[in-house]
């Protein structure tokens, strides 16, 4: 799986010629020696970058026009899940080049979807899918905000919705055969499964009693994930909007997969998840402000 994951990768192979040049101009900067991880950092920093500068356009899809000073915010749980908890604090310090630039490209991909702006679109999801596989959560985010869900009968489903899931198909056929010939292209590799999906009731009774777990030395800090911010869009979910809220059954739907797909207690396989409850939470909490001005005026 991860061999398959090579947009990062191959874009720091491309750039690995111009390090000497990085190196004369910044090196001065960087108190220690420019080399191919440093170029994945840059890689990084600047989708980094990308994600906080069009946060704002993905709110105002779902009704929030206030500061964009507020996407700084996702900095917050970003921080917790993939540096304090998974390095700092306790964990494994596992950390992979395309975990960032996969939160850029679901928020990139989903306002391309929802504005319907397909001929930038379709670059957009391809290289999500190089990224990582979970790019098709970018398709199915998409699809379930932008249906029409009202029409009981398949046939009237089918027909009220029938450009949309047009091009919901054509994003799986995509996806499915950038998996196909990625996987045949990395056939021959050497290197055997690095992961495997593993049931959670050994960690849940590593936190019972207190033991470490492969995962974590410490499991009980598995309950800060996203620095508790998920139990904002969670208490205030009368306050969500009709598309918030179909945003957040993405975030169940995203949580069900993991259980499937995924080692849960490893805090950074919650990738999209930080962007889904982000949007969530400051939604329910602008709602929730207009509320009490009104009750109060």
């Amino acid at each position: 799986m991860f061999q398959t994951r090579m947009l990062i990768t191959g874009l720091a192979n491309i750039l690995e010629p111009s390090i000497p040049v990085i190196k004369t101009l910044f090196q001065w900067i960087i108190p220690y020696p420019i080399d191919y991880q440093v170029l994945l950092q840059i890689i990084n920093v600047i989708f980094t970058f990308i994600l906080f500068t069009t946060l704002p356009s993905l709110l105002k899809c779902f009704g929030y026009h206030g500061s964009n000073w507020v996407s700084l915010i996702i900095s917050i749980p970003l921080s917790w899940n993939y540096i304090f908890i998974n390095g700092l604090i306790d964990g494994a310090g596992l950390y992979y080049s395309f975990d960032i630039p996969s939160l850029t490209f679901f928020t990139v991909g989903l306002i391309l979807f929802l504005q319907k702006k397909w001929l930038f679109f379709y670059p957009i999801f391809i290289l999500a899918c190089l990224n990582r596989e979970s790019a098709a959560f970018i398709s199915l985010a998409g699809g379930i905000v932008t249906s029409n869900l009202f029409s009981i009968k398949f046939s009237n489903f089918c027909k009220n919705n029938r450009i949309l899931l047009a091009h919901v198909i054509l994003q799986a056929a995509i996806w499915f055969s950038l998996r196909i010939i990625l996987s045949y292209l990395v056939r021959n590799n050497p290197g055997i499964l690095f992961e495997n999906p593993q049931s959670m009731i050994n960690f849940l009774y590593c936190i019972w009693t207190g033991e470490p777990h492969w995962a974590m030395q410490n499991p009980i800090w598995y309950f800060t994930l996203f620095a508790g911010i998920w139990v904002i869009p969670i208490y205030n979910y009368k306050m969500l909007n009709s598309t918030t809220k179909r945003l957040g059954i993405v975030g169940l739907i995203y949580v069900m997969v993991l259980c499937f797909r995924s080692n849960m207690m490893e805090i950074r396989v919650y990738n999209e998840l930080n962007v889904i409850i982000f949007v969530c939470m400051i939604i329910s909490i602008k709602s929730k402000f207009q509320n009490h001005i009104i009750k109060f005026s």
